[in-house]
């Protein structure tokens, strides 16, 4: 069973390395035997197709993601910083914006799938960060924090376009405007000169 396990990973690991490196529709499944190494049908046996392939990579992003959000959460000395530090993409882990673009464009399912993952397990827990923070005096407390979390999930959903994506050329910059601005919005006014 450990077995199955590593070389399912391993095909995940290569599989992840030439999308990132080369895009998604440049890379064929003989490309990722090649890279493993294994035969083709041992990549089939484990992910039926590109399609789910690109599936796996991506939910594997999406949940060392979360990981990565709860450390931050448990590391950080309030909420406020604890939101910054979520969302401060200059330090996030890089996926190459082609690699986004194209698995926008080519695979609208599983961007599908991965927004139910967000709403399913971390926008409750996002909102009772929210909720803490109002708590805590440094989140505004007249601000509805469902009506910060409707907000949040839009914005996600509405950059998840690619028709929407196409009109924006460095990603990094956009998350960092977003970041910016939803946490100068959100902040308590004697907070806002702390904010990093």
């Amino acid at each position: 069973m450990d077995l199955k396990r590593n070389k399912r990973e391993q095909i995940l690991e290569k599989a992840t390395e030439l999308f990132f490196a080369r895009g998604v529709a440049d890379v064929s499944m003989d490309d990722i035997a090649a890279a493993v190494p294994a035969a083709k049908m041992t990549i089939y046996k484990y992910f039926q197709s590109k399609d789910r392939l690109v599936g796996a990579v991506m939910e594997r992003y999406v949940r060392e993601q979360h990981e990565i959000m709860n450390r931050k959460i448990e590391e950080s000395p309030d909420t406020l910083s604890a939101l910054a530090s979520i969302l401060d993409y200059q330090n996030m882990p890089v996926v190459p914006e082609r690699f986004i673009r194209e698995s926008l464009e080519l695979y609208p399912q599983i961007i599908a799938d991965l927004l139910h993952y967000y709403r399913e397990h971390m926008h409750d827990q996002l909102r009772d960060l929210i909720v803490r923070g109002q708590e805590e005096g440094v989140i505004r407390k007249e601000l509805s924090p469902h009506i910060l979390m409707v907000y949040m999930q839009g914005v996600t959903e509405f950059f998840a376009r690619p028709d929407v994506l196409a009109r924006f050329h460095d990603l990094r910059l956009l998350g960092e405007q977003f970041r910016t601005m939803f946490l100068y919005g959100i902040a308590a006014p004697n907070d806002w000169s702390a904010q990093p």
